[in-house]
């Protein structure tokens, strides 16, 4: 054998192992999707293309099966049937979320599994699988997917403050767009309070549709906008954003009052007491009885009483005690608080008799 012919066998030798693999790949089943986005219009029909290779002649496949499935956001997640269909029973099974909206556009045993789906919904949005089973054919790929993307314009965003506005606080603005497809974009813009548009305040930031202001002060005062866009359309919302000075806390508040109630209460007291402490009677008005100690001998003796009678020698009393009407209780108490007196004797007269 000449060295030529040597070289030649070896190079087929050497070829064969890699040649065999790529013919099983090729007569293995492939099941394929054009496009890895098809999007649609809520509303809207859209149709989901998915064709499959097999080796079996398909005049010949016994039994087949084609799945067609909406697979969770997360790998995690389960998936969530669309339609079964079974050869040679042409049995179509259908998910009730999806009756009378879906269905083949041809037969699935000539080798197209395209599907179409009528008056999509924001449901419908995310990955859509097709999924092919051929008996005794079980090399290859036999699953394809496929991202339908349903496109929603955004809803009217909301636009609120969390926060306080007062001088030195740390706020933020939140926009939220209840509905959008694919997600809304947020941008906040602001004008000052002469309606000029000016950039973003300094430390602040915006992310997910939240506008962050750090240490806000008047300068911060102004009219802020917020769009909320995809690529179909946008919508805004508006907020009005007025930075104050720092308001009194409350229970401080509370406890200025309450110590103002008590200083007036103990004021008003004070001043009645002051008020009413000389309404007694005057003391040149006041009667008084002489004690003992201020008793005086030649002091007059009292009207109405038995030693002015005795001394003016009044006919019709005879020693006897006076008692007035008017201050009988005093006259007594006035007799016991002094000392008897000793009534000055005086000659009897001559004219009268005994009896």
């Amino acid at each position: 054998m000449s060295t030529k012919k040597k070289c030649r066998f070896k190079l087929q030798c050497l070829c064969f192992p890699f040649v065999t693999p790529v013919l099983s790949a090729a007569l293995a089943i492939s099941v394929s999707i054009p496009k890895e986005v098809y999007e649609v219009a809520r509303g809207d029909n859209v149709t989901i293309p998915c064709s499959f290779k097999t080796t079996v002649v398909l005049s010949k496949i016994i039994a087949m099966s084609v799945h067609w499935a909406r697979l969770g956001k997360h790998p995690e997640d389960p998936a969530s049937k669309i339609l079964d269909y079974y050869y040679p029973a042409n049995e179509l099974d259908i998910n009730a979320k999806y009756e009378g909206r879906v269905g083949f556009l041809s037969k699935p045993e000539m080798g197209d599994v395209s599907i179409y789906l009528s008056k999509v919904t924001l449901e419908d949005n995310g990955l859509v699988e097709c999924a092919v089973n051929i008996a005794k054919d079980k090399d290859g790929v036999n699953t394809h997917a496929t991202n339908l993307l349903v496109l929603v314009a955004p809803s009217k965003p909301l636009c609120s403050l969390e926060g306080k506005a007062e001088y030195g606080q740390d706020i933020m603005l939140k926009c939220f767009s209840e509905e959008g497809s694919p997600p809304p974009i947020y941008k906040w813009t602001n004008y000052d309070v002469r309606n000029t548009l000016r950039p973003d305040p300094p430390k602040s930031k915006q992310e997910n549709g939240m506008l962050t202001l750090v240490n806000v002060s008047a300068d911060n005062s102004g009219f802020f906008i917020c769009t909320s866009s995809n690529k179909i359309r946008s919508a805004s919302c508006n907020i009005t954003v007025a930075v104050m000075p720092p308001s009194m806390n409350i229970g401080m508040t509370a406890g200025i009052i309450g110590a103002s109630v008590v200083a007036l209460v103990i004021l008003a007291i004070v001043v009645y007491c002051c008020c009413c402490r000389n309404t007694e009677p005057s003391e040149e008005y006041e009667m008084e009885v002489p004690g003992e100690e201020d008793y005086d001998p030649k002091a007059k003796p009292l009207k109405n009483s038995k030693e002015y009678y005795d001394e003016k020698n009044e006919p019709g009393h005879n020693g006897d005690t006076y008692y007035d009407d008017d201050g009988e209780e005093e006259q007594e108490e006035n007799k016991r608080s002094r000392p008897a007196m000793i009534p000055p004797s005086k000659p009897r007269s001559m004219g009268h008799s005994d009896s």
